[in-house]
């Protein structure tokens, strides 16, 4: 029935409201006629057609009482609908026609003013359910919003009560990305990581926003002016956080891993030290096999002294294997750090080079010394062999010899086994 009533005031041609009372004295249009029809069982809260006559000439005289209530409104101005007291609590009226925009809330198109003017609806909305406390029974037309601000040094705690009082005033400022306030408190994030931290973060941007002008008397116009500086503010303090904690959490990580790898790294060569024990034993079979009585005795002592080396040969292998593998799943762990080192602190991308040396350096000084230890591992084959080659030289001599011999010294064929 509202639109009725609109329509018939714009085919009238939007006559100047007198005490909520509008007149018209002209020519009985056709839209005119079509909206006094529509307008005809008019219920009271939506208006009064107060004196409608035809005169001579095909001139009509209409005298319609609009309607002031929460059926219908009209407004002279965009501002005097900005001064509508249920805007203060985040509810953009209904059923309202704005006479100097020639806008009505049913038309499709909404000019810039009533877009920003539900903008800052939403905005109360949003600070409703982000403020630490609200009080919504104190003031009909408005929310008092409580915000705080953490001590800071030698200041202590600090808590401000936010209006949400509109008027005019908050018309013409830019309230972008509001959505960063609805992403924030939509519960469907409820799980997402920091969240907490977010929103206390953009609730401090703004206790400081208004902190700053706390001495004006519309602080929710404040937060309306300045809402650039609370979204950099809240950004500021949210990187500060998250690169915080990311260096907090590498440092963590580096030192963990560098703890973790060194041990083992130390544990591969532990592992084998124990093992290694049985190298200086084994040069005690080169005594044995000296004072040996017979050539078997000797063959057995020099076995087993070979069986000890390869034994060991082995153990080491294996070690060396276990020291690359540790080595390459290093590398693996640290190539993300080394990707990103240049987004850490200094001082935190001087650690993490110091970490990778540190820990290069030992796997080198490990590989090092299993060479070495590689090559005693020979010694007890080796002394054995050296050994026996003393001990059993001129028998060594002839069965060298004698072989030789054999293989140049042709074969003597019967010839009976030539025959046919």
């Amino acid at each position: 029935m509202f639109s009725n009533v609109v329509a018939l005031y714009r085919a009238m041609g939007a006559p100047v409201i007198e005490g909520g009372v509008v007149s018209y004295e002209g020519l009985l249009t056709a839209n005119i006629t079509a909206a006094l029809h529509a307008c005809k069982d008019l219920p009271p809260e939506f208006g009064k057609i107060q004196h409608h006559e035809e005169v001579e000439g095909g001139a009509v005289e209409i005298e319609l009482r609009l309607p002031t209530n929460e059926s219908g409104r009209f407004y002279a101005k965009v501002s005097d609908l900005a001064r509508n007291g249920s805007l203060g609590k985040g509810q953009f009226p209904q059923n309202v026609y704005v006479v100097d925009l020639d806008w009505a809330d049913f038309d499709e198109i909404e000019p810039t003013q009533i877009k920003e003017l539900r903008r800052v609806c939403r905005l109360i909305e949003l600070l409703a359910l982000l403020a630490i406390g609200v009080d919504k029974d104190s003031s009909p037309d408005t929310y008092n919003l409580f915000f705080a601000l953490p001590p800071d040094g030698a200041k202590p705690p600090r808590t401000f009560l936010l209006p949400t009082q509109v008027d005019e005033l908050v018309l013409g400022h830019e309230l972008r990305h509001i959505s960063l306030l609805e992403e924030i408190l939509n519960r469907k994030n409820e799980n997402k990581a920091h969240l907490s931290e977010r929103k206390l973060m953009i609730r401090m941007a703004i206790a400081s926003v208004i902190e700053k002008f706390e001495s004006e008397p519309n602080l929710f116009l404040v937060v309306v002016r300045e809402w650039k500086e609370v979204l950099a503010t809240y950004r500021a303090n949210l990187q500060t956080y998250v690169y915080s904690f990311s260096f907090e959490k590498a440092r963590r990580e580096l030192a963990q891993a560098e703890i973790d790898y060194g041990t083992k790294l130390s544990g591969v060569l532990g592992d084998v030290a124990g093992k290694m024990l049985a190298l200086p034993v084994s040069f005690a079979g080169w005594v044995v096999l000296n004072n040996s009585t017979s050539a078997f005795e000797g063959f057995v002592l020099v076995l087993g002294l070979s069986i000890v080396s390869l034994v060991l040969l082995a153990i080491l292998h294996n070690q060396m294997l276990q020291t690359d593998r540790l080595l390459h799943s290093f590398n693996v762990v640290f190539d993300e750090f080394k990707d990103k080192i240049i987004t850490y602190p200094p001082k935190l991308q001087g650690l993490l080079r110091i970490t990778i040396a540190q820990v290069e350096k030992q796997g080198s000084t490990l590989r090092r010394t299993f060479q070495l230890l590689q090559l005693l591992a020979l010694m007890p084959a080796a002394g054995a062999v050296l050994v026996s080659l003393v001990k059993y030289w001129d028998a060594f001599l002839q069965v060298v010899v004698t072989s030789i011999s054999a293989i140049l010294t042709a074969p003597v064929i019967d010839p009976i086994f030539l025959s046919p």
